[in-house]
């Protein structure tokens, strides 16, 4: 087998000497070599002489590009250490697999990787609910496929099919992620099927529905700040995410605007939001809630406008997910069909619509990419963020939705906001 200097840029375009499994051996770290298989699947391994017996032994460093050249030279010169003291890496790795468990994954995995997405608290909630409590306690060395078919089937059992499906790419992603540092040899996942099939929502509330909802928050059993983010929901047309997690510091009240900044939205996109009264009126209302109830226990003033509970973050979207699903089964928001936030912002769109608002400003009111971002022009060189027309958009939807709250008439549309 060829014995090269490896670099980075030869890892990413190696290839398989006559499409037979080849291994390059690197000059500058003794046993470590790539492993190129006929796929063109490329693994880190490192061969050396085990002390105990003086046999050859072949140990899995993870997969490239997981782990790059420089993680795969340091473990394998961590691995020949230990050798030079007598230590077997193959059966210490295999002791450690023995000692670990699902859940031990799942806390590295959350901590090391997910926790440096935006979807890290949505990702460590899934985890923690539908994974650890099922499978949990299994060594990794005994870990199966079956186990996670487990944790799938007690989803499915529940109904929540889309939550199967977010489960088990949260578990292919983690399984992959374990593979290619080693933690696994084993990618238990390929060949799994995504469990349900599921279509595209398209539940819009009617104007009747938008009013019994309306009302009924008020009596439904949730927290107030619960409530203030499903009727800003409606109101501003943003996700439900966004909407919770809304820093006191994005604010800018003076001028009636509310800017996502790019960390927080769901297409990595500074968003400006201008506020219409009736989203202001909400944001001051809880704004001056959470004011009264910290001095009242003496704790600083929250950086969130919807602080969670028990926890020193913001409320989230899970949260707001839970409490209308739960008040939904116990049927205290009645006359209204099956509904979620996002249909809000679904049902805030359609409305704009109909009352004549442009559906290219509506792409703009909701930040979607499609009509923001659609072009090389528009991406590199229009600037422009159509921030007069999103304002006329909200006020007028603003008005609308307190016509319909009112019970006042029915749909008129005023006149197309052009881009």
């Amino acid at each position: 087998m060829p014995t090269i200097e490896l670099t980075d840029r030869f890892c990413a375009s190696a290839k398989p000497i006559n499409g037979k499994q080849t291994d390059y051996f690197d000059v500058n770290t003794k046993g470590l070599c790539l492993r190129v298989s006929p796929a063109g699947t490329r693994s880190w391994n490192l061969v050396y002489t085990k002390p105990s017996d003086g046999k050859r032994a072949r140990m899995k460093l993870g997969r490239y590009p997981e782990i790059k050249l420089g993680k795969a030279r340091e473990k394998a010169r961590d691995a020949r250490g230990n050798i030079g003291e007598g230590i077997d890496p193959i059966a210490e790795k295999k002791a450690l697999a023995a000692s670990q468990t699902v859940k031990d994954m799942v806390e590295n995995y959350i901590a090391r990787h997910a926790s440096t997405k935006r979807t890290g608290p949505a990702i460590a909630r899934r985890l923690n609910f539908n994974v650890v409590p099922v499978i949990g306690t299994i060594k990794l060395a005994d870990l199966h496929r079956r186990d996670l078919t487990r944790c799938i089937d007690a989803i499915k059992d529940r109904g929540a099919h889309v939550e199967a499906n977010r489960v088990f790419e949260d578990m292919r992603a983690m399984i992959r992620w374990a593979r290619g540092r080693g933690d696994l040899d084993e990618n238990l996942v390929e060949g799994m099927k995504k469990p349900t099939e599921t279509t595209e929502r398209d539940r819009v509330l009617s104007a009747d529905e938008i009013r019994i909802l309306w009302a009924s928050l008020d009596q439904a059993e949730m927290w107030k700040a619960t409530r203030r983010v499903i009727r800003l929901c409606l109101v501003t047309g943003q996700r439900v995410g966004e909407v919770s997690g809304m820093a006191v510091a994005e604010l800018d009240l003076s001028k009636a605007v509310w800017t996502i900044p790019a960390a927080r939205a769901k297409n990595g996109r500074e968003h400006s939001v201008p506020l219409s009264d009736m989203a202001i009126a909400i944001i001051r209302e809880q704004m001056a809630a959470v004011a009264a109830l910290a001095e009242r226990k003496g704790y600083p003033p929250s950086p969130h406008v919807f602080p969670g509970v028990r926890t020193t973050g913001s409320l989230t979207a899970a949260a707001v997910a839970q409490a209308i699903g739960k008040h939904r089964k116990n049927k205290t928001l009645p006359g209204i069909a099956d509904w979620t936030c996002h249909d809000l912002r679904r049902t805030a769109a359609t409305h704009m619509e109909e009352i004549g608002i442009s559906p290219f400003v509506i792409g703009h009111v909701l930040n979607h990419v499609s009509a923001t971002k659609a072009s090389i022009t528009s991406r590199v060189y229009a600037r422009y963020d159509y921030g007069k027309e999103k304002r006329e958009a909200l006020d007028l939807w603003a008005d609308r939705l307190a016509g319909i709250i009112e019970g006042k008439g029915e749909v008129v549309a005023l006149r197309k906001v052009m881009a």
